[in-house]
């Protein structure tokens, strides 16, 4: 969940060098119009089309020459414009409900910044984890992962890092700025496990909300992924992913003394400086709370030995059908979000919790690349192209083991993200992924859903995330150092994604071998009417 993204980031301005956005600027047109004109390509008018808006749109996303927002809107402009889809058709696609799930978590988060009730969370779990360096960096991890579960990776580690930074210098004093170990595990500790922490939850990061949102338009029979399965499935990798690292980065790669250090002090002048929990701390606290039990429980939690009903049941009568159909987590998060307009922060005609001066600040350019996200994905499926990307790729998958395949999936995506968007990368790829999966007779989760986790999975380059870019720019950090640490980081997330995946994931999905009916190709006489041909109403 992001509350705001910060000048400095790719989302909201272009950023890089002047010659790669000046590259980035000719490049995209000129992949497009080659696209269109290339001899040779086994794909129809309308596929050719829809490629090459894709390359244009990706290529100015990557190279940041334009804002990201700007670029964001290209597919709205020129899918009608090329006649891949009606411009009625397009718009929903922008707006679908899992944008305003990320709505109004933007608001929540935004109302947890504005009184400081992120900053009391992140600072009792460093004051419960000792004083000694170890311990230090291992509660810097655990509080960045378990804020990144509701709060943007980024906005996590802009959080934490001057806590950090204080409590470096107190231990470490002038050594914190040459190679000293101990700056160098807690502040990429902090990092990497801010990227890691949002992949437990829907709300934690971008690409969840791509895969949950194309899992839905391109295949409409599949089964609910509620936030308390998601948090089912993906929370042991948090837990595991942890304590693994914390001793791979303390205890390996990078020997932390385990002297003796007065970063408590710093910890303990935090809070004093905070001061008692105030009314309105107390009252944003509750919401978040309530919002994130409402989430968890709104659909059937299966735990194998026990199904527990949802809440969800309770409010809509059985007679309606499939009542998670109607209330999903977009409900909760937008219900929520209009309470916090609602609550009083302090007396009853007073300020309420939150205003919109504050919910301005939310970072709109996210919520226009996740709908051209959907966007894409529309395109790729009414004009076949993800089919035909799907086919080329099935024969390659055909023969080999769900472990080799996934494993391969895994490592492209961690691979890929190292220097391109994570975002960017799951909305291109997570269509061909679910095709390929189909052409080799899989289920499309059996693809998407790992490699939308690996997505995020990405620490060796200061570009590769926005956490890396934060505390890289400490000044802290050698490149080369950050490259090591991160190549074993990516080793072993890998791995646990594979692991998790395969032994707990696809049981809590429900990821069987074979194709699912849900995911069967609808009969030509059936299928949907060609693209562009759809007037949107009257």
């Amino acid at each position: 969940m992001s509350a705001r993204v910060p000048a400095s980031d790719p989302l909201s301005t272009p950023d890089g060098s002047l010659g790669v956005r000046r590259v980035g600027l000719v490049l995209g047109p000129a992949l497009f119009l080659a696209i269109l004109i290339a001899p040779g390509l086994s794909l129809d008018a309308t596929q050719r089309r829809v490629a090459a808006i894709t390359a244009w749109t990706a290529t100015w996303w990557l190279t940041a020459c334009v804002p990201v927002a700007a670029a964001s809107l290209l597919p709205a402009a020129l899918f009608p414009l090329f006649g891949v889809m009606g411009a009625r058709d397009v718009a929903p696609k922008y707006m679908q409900d899992l944008v305003f799930l990320f709505l109004g978590a933007f608001v929540i988060a935004l109302g947890l910044e504005r009184w400081n009730v992120h900053r009391r969370i992140a600072l009792a779990i460093l004051a419960r984890v000792g004083t000694r360096p170890r311990s230090l960096v291992l509660g810097f991890m655990i509080a960045s992962a378990f804020l990144s579960f509701w709060i943007n990776n980024t906005s996590t580690t802009l959080l934490m890092l001057p806590i950090g930074v204080a409590v470096v210098e107190s231990v470490s004093g002038d050594e914190s700025r040459a190679r000293d170990p101990f700056a160098i595990s807690l502040l990429l500790g902090m990092a990497y496990s801010s990227s890691v922490g949002g992949m437990a939850t829907p709300v934690g990061t971008a690409p969840n909300q791509v895969f949950l949102g194309q899992l839905a338009e391109r295949y409409p029979g599949a089964p609910d992924f509620s936030f308390g399965k998601w948090m089912l499935a993906w929370t042991p990798l948090v837990l595991l992913y942890l304590p693994m690292a914390w001793l791979l980065l303390t205890r390996v790669v990078l020997r932390v003394p385990d002297r003796g250090g007065q970063g408590v002090e710093v910890i303990r002048a935090e809070r004093e400086r905070l001061g008692p929990m105030g009314r309105a701390e107390k009252r944003m606290a509750t919401v978040f709370c309530v919002t994130a039990f409402l989430w968890v429980t709104r659909a059937d939690l299966d735990l194998g030995i026990l199904r527990i009903p949802g809440w969800v049941h309770l409010v809509l009568p059985a007679s309606i059908g499939a009542p998670s159909k109607f209330v999903t987590d977009a409900t909760v998060a937008a219900t929520m979000a209009v309470l916090c307009f609602l609550v009083p922060a302090d007396r009853p005609g007073g300020p309420a919790l939150m205003d919109w001066e504050t919910a301005k600040k939310m970072p709109w350019e996210v919520l226009l690349l996740i709908g051209s996200g959907f966007a894409i994905a529309g395109a790729f499926q009414v004009s076949g192209l993800d089919t035909a990307f799907g086919k080329s790729l099935g024969p390659l998958l055909e023969g080999h083991s769900s472990w080799v395949v996934v494993g391969s999936v895994v490592i492209l995506m961690a691979a890929l993200t190292e220097i391109t968007s994570n975002t960017a990368t799951t909305v291109v790829l997570l269509p061909v992924f679910g095709q390929a999966a189909v052409a080799a007779g899989q289920s499309p989760l059996l693809f998407m859903a790992p490699a939308t986790i690996a997505a995020s999975a990405a620490f060796m380059l200061p570009v590769a995330t926005p956490p890396n870019a934060v505390v890289f720019a400490s000044r802290r950090i050698p490149a080369g150092v950050m490259a090591r640490v991160g190549f074993f980081m990516n080793v072993l997330l890998a791995v646990l994604i594979l692991c998790v995946f395969q032994f707990l994931g696809r049981r809590v999905l429900g990821i069987e071998d074979g194709l699912p009916d849900w995911a069967r190709p609808v009969p030509e006489a059936s299928a949907p009417q060609a693209p562009g041909t759809s007037q949107g109403g009257k």
